[in-house]
């Protein structure tokens, strides 16, 4: 407001004051492995699975998904467009559709072809545009064993305990990063705006800290390893020694006569012996 009325002509506020941002404590952590994804998406029924799996390799919101027409794909390219009016940042994206996400949108478009040929949606149940998976994904997440509902004695009622479709969209932000895609890249693919939120989804999972701790010991071991042969080496040294002395005496008396055959060096012990 108070930018607002500073922006506004004439000026209604002198200056924008700050105001201290109160620190996030909802950020969420769910996130699928492709597993779990593939176990998910068996159990949903057929509508439902094209809406996931959009989500879950292009990092659309579930609005986003939602809203797609059949006209939004050109198929000789491989091309999925968004456009600004259906994104929440109003920034018109490009999505490359290939592997299982193109196979399962080509064989939804043949059923759709047959059944529906004028629904214009691609997320749809029986011509009727898609809202929301609510009831069928949490369905198929107790089919699978990815969620239940649960007693909450402090609402006093019974609360879902499990995935959500949000983390099909921060489980493909995390996929991303970890196939090597640079940040900029997968962030105009999801749709982020701002890295702080870019951030937040990128989240590791205990297969990733366990990774990490047996690089950690790894690392470790080679030190180990490497002092044990330093130390193996000064033995074997100590035991040289006699030898590396001969070496050394027989340098020293090598370097004896070369400084000897040098002229002004030898006229000067001459004169120092002379004295």
């Amino acid at each position: 407001m108070f930018r607002l009325g500073y922006a506004h002509t004439p000026q209604l506020v002198a200056r924008v004051p700050h105001i201290p941002m109160l620190k996030e404590h909802n950020i969420r952590s769910g996130f699928f492995e492709h597993e779990d994804f593939l176990a998910l998406r068996g159990a949903l029924p057929g509508y439902a699975q094209v809406v996931v799996s959009l989500a879950y390799y292009s990092g659309m919101r579930m609005g986003e998904v939602c809203s797609l027409q059949w006209r939004q794909i050109n198929w000789s390219e491989g091309k999925l467009f968004l456009r600004a009016q259906d994104t929440k940042t109003s920034t018109p994206r490009v999505l490359y559709l290939s592997g299982d996400l193109y196979r399962v949108l080509e064989t939804w478009k043949r059923r759709c072809d047959l059944k529906w040929p004028a629904c214009p949606w691609i997320c749809h149940r029986g011509e009727i545009r898609l809202q929301s998976l609510k009831h069928s994904w949490r369905k198929a997440c107790q089919a699978v064993g990815l969620g239940e509902m649960v007693e909450d004695t402090m609402k006093g009622h019974k609360v879902w305990q499990g995935k959500i479709p949000h983390d099909l969209r921060r489980t493909a932000v995390r996929n991303m990063v970890r196939a090597g895609v640079p940040e900029k890249v997968a962030m105009a693919i999801s749709g982020h705006k701002t890295r702080s939120v870019f951030d937040r989804y990128n989240i590791v999972n205990e297969r990733d800290l366990e990774q990490a701790a047996r690089s950690l010991s790894a690392y470790f071991e080679k030190q180990t390893g490497t002092l044990a042969v330093t130390l193996a080496e000064l033995r074997g040294d100590r035991r040289s020694g006699a030898v590396s002395r001969e070496v050394v005496e027989s340098s020293a008396e090598v370097m004896e006569l070369a400084r000897g055959i040098e002229p002004p060096t030898c006229g000067l012990q001459n004169r120092c012996s002379a004295d």
